[in-house]
């Protein structure tokens, strides 16, 4: 890397930095924005992949692939959980599309369309994703920055008092292949070749298959804003993509912010020639995903995406405002959405809502909001 390349590196991620701001909705569609486009210019010299816009659904021409859980594997919903994506809460998110398309198509009480459990970390090879009824059958996931899915990797050994935040030995576990693997992004997405079979030769290609074979693809770095778009795609409510609540100690409440124990020496580790070079495939699948979003979102209509937007953060903040002023629970999500409490059920029936506003209880019992 040039001196001038290492120069704007280094500006980029100072301003990053400073940009990111450690609070429940840091990532509104400017925060979003900027962030995107600073991952952007950071892989800017690897790949020159270009995007394309993903597909809305078409029911006029085939009902959502809700199918009864006999049906072949072939068919149903699949999502693909990359570890280090927020991909627990994507996984109950599919659980909850699932039941919520169910109970409109009239299934009997806890039916819900087959799912192929979305809390375990299949890869689509795995899965024989390449092979799917496309008619019968929708394909997602959510990608990652590399440089921050590494750091979300050490970190939850860190959080656990497994290890120290040393330069040394974020090098260390980052080197050994058995704790951290090269390109897992790509090794989970990928549909038709064996992750053992990734290599330098077939990273393109590998990335035109997965933007082709993927009904849809989001980014961590623009969480809120992704799954926005997977509910315009499949023609659902952004109630539909809700998530339940979440603890302070457990989620960090779709922070961008540096976790306070990143070292100089780490960020110099994850912006060196090297570092790039191995983890090229991911970069190039990233730059690729990001890039595909934003077509899709002019193809859905830039401000129709950010009314619906709008209409999910405003529902996330009447659930994690009433967690955090009522609940006396500190956290972000909606409460009563676990799996163990009522995770289909329209936000207006939850538990908690005789104790909110006038107001914030007429917003979520708006019809759009509602199964019935």
């Amino acid at each position: 890397m040039t001196p001038q390349r290492q120069l704007v590196a280094g500006c980029v991620l100072a301003v990053v930095t400073i940009l990111s701001v450690n609070f429940l909705f840091i990532s509104k569609e400017h925060q979003h924005r900027l962030e995107a486009d600073m991952s952007r210019r950071l892989t800017a010299d690897i790949t020159s992949i270009q995007g394309r816009p993903f597909e809305q659904w078409d029911i006029s021409e085939n009902p959502r692939p809700c199918v009864p859980e006999n049906s072949p594997d072939t068919q149903g919903f699949f999502y693909i959980k990359v570890p280090k994506t927020s991909s627990s809460t994507l996984g109950k998110i599919t659980t909850r599309i699932a039941g919520r398309i169910a109970k409109r198509q009239g299934k009997k009480e806890g039916e819900i369309c087959k799912i192929y459990d979305p809390l375990r970390h299949h890869k689509a090879y795995e899965l024989d994703c390449g092979k799917r009824d496309k008619s019968k059958s929708f394909l997602w996931s959510v990608v990652r920055h590399p440089s921050d899915r590494a750091i979300s990797h050490f970190g939850m050994r860190v959080k656990f008092g497994q290890v120290n935040p040393t330069t040394e030995k974020f090098t260390q576990l980052l080197g050994e292949k058995e704790i951290f693997d090269a390109n897992v992004e790509m090794k989970f997405l990928s549909p038709f070749v064996n992750p053992e079979g990734l290599n330098n030769e077939n990273y393109e290609s590998v990335v035109h298959d997965i933007l082709t074979e993927y009904n849809f693809i989001g980014t961590y770095e623009r969480l809120y804003e992704s799954l926005v778009v997977l509910s315009m795609l499949l023609n659902i409510d952004v109630s539909d993509v809700l998530f339940d609540f979440q603890f302070s100690k457990i989620t960090r409440c779709g922070s961008l912010k540096k976790p306070d124990w990143v070292t100089p020496g780490m960020d110099n580790l994850l912006d060196s020639p090297s570092w790039r070079n191995r983890e090229k495939g991911d970069y190039m699948l990233y730059d690729a995903i990001d890039k595909s979003l934003d077509m899709t979102i002019e193809k859905l209509g830039r401000e129709n995406v950010e009314r619906k937007l709008e209409q999910y953060l405003k529902l996330l903040d009447i659930g994690t405002g009433t967690a955090q002023n009522i609940l006396n629970k500190n956290g972000c999500g909606v409460p009563g959405l676990h799996p163990k409490q009522s995770p289909f059920a329209d936000i207006k029936d939850l538990f908690w809502v005789d104790r909110i506003s006038q107001e914030d209880r007429d917003y979520i019992s708006r019809p759009e909001f509602s199964i019935a």
